[in-house]
């Protein structure tokens, strides 16, 4: 049986969702809390293939670079997390999400989505010989 990129996606994100649960169950914050950068992740990815099963190496970059940008940012949150430090009125871990992970996912994630469509997979639907999944 040969897995193609849709089915390692699902694969990964049954996993995560499996952590999650775990996580949930034992009371372990970690598996919750970092599933959120990997489903994202895996989502991302999934919504960037074209009907040929395909990623552009451009979008890829793109995708990377906000995924790293996100996981950067809980990871940061994290190491602040007992810091007692103060940001913008907030402790520190709590302004990072609310300053900084809030804003990049509310409106970085829908334009690079948008990019991603308008350069690769609008073709999909333009293009009168794209490959057609069955």
């Amino acid at each position: 049986m040969k897995l193609d990129k849709t089915d390692v996606l699902v694969l990964v994100i049954g996993i995560a969702s499996l952590g999650t649960a775990l996580g949930s169950i034992f009371d372990i914050w970690h598996a919750v809390y970092y599933a959120i950068p990997l489903l994202t992740v895996a989502f991302m990815l999934m919504g960037a293939l074209n009907l040929a099963g395909a990623w552009h190496r451009a979008n890829l970059t793109l995708i990377g670079v906000f995924c790293t940008a996100l996981t950067a940012l809980f990871v940061a949150a994290q190491v602040t997390l007992n810091s007692g430090g103060m940001l913008g009125g907030l402790p520190t871990a709590t302004a990072i999400f609310v300053y900084m992970i809030w804003p990049l996912t509310a409106v970085g994630a829908p334009l690079v989505y948008a990019a991603v469509h308008q350069s690769w997979l609008m073709k999909d639907l333009t293009d009168d010989t794209a490959v057609v999944a069955a």
